[in-house]
């Protein structure tokens, strides 16, 4: 019997460790993009969130993925100004990885990713799966309508 009150205790500590791990990761990928759609937006603050040697999955043979997602980010501040992401869905995933499902609206009035500035609206879909660890991504995996984007920021007709 103390060998089943054994495995049930060491069961129990395993799945509060894995609630927490998910926990925490879900609360830093939420302040994650508070951070992200600030205004002014804060380059270093996002820095943060980023492990140095993280690894976007979906851009092979880049050799700095925080950089470039730290570019993107900037990018998307300077480009619209006004547009944020809406989380549709938070999902832990295991201990250390998070399923973000979310909307991302905004209107084109500064340039966005080389298009004109014209004051067009956008708004685009994407998912994205992070793995967290010690308190900063690590890596992620994406998912976005792009070549919606590319539609919707094309000059007015």
């Amino acid at each position: 019997m103390n060998k089943l009150k054994l495995a049930v205790a060491t069961a129990a500590l395993a799945l509060s460790t894995a609630i927490a791990g998910a926990t925490e990761a879900t609360d830093l990928l939420s302040k994650f993009y508070e951070v992200a759609d600030s205004r002014p937006f804060d380059r270093a603050e996002l820095a943060k969130f980023y492990a140095d040697d993280m690894v976007d999955h979906n851009n092979h043979g880049n050799q700095n993925a925080k950089q470039t997602a730290l570019d993107t980010y900037t990018a998307l501040a300077a480009g619209a100004p006004d547009s944020r992401h809406e989380l549709g869905m938070v999902e832990p995933i295991g201990d250390d990885k998070v399923l973000i499902y979310w909307r991302y609206k905004g209107t084109n009035t500064d340039g966005l990713f080389g298009a004109e500035a014209n004051g067009n609206a956008f708004d685009i879909a994407g998912f994205e799966v992070y793995r967290v660890e010690n308190g900063t991504i690590h890596e992620f995996w994406h998912v976005e309508e792009l070549s919606s984007l590319s539609a919707q920021l094309a000059t007015k007709k």
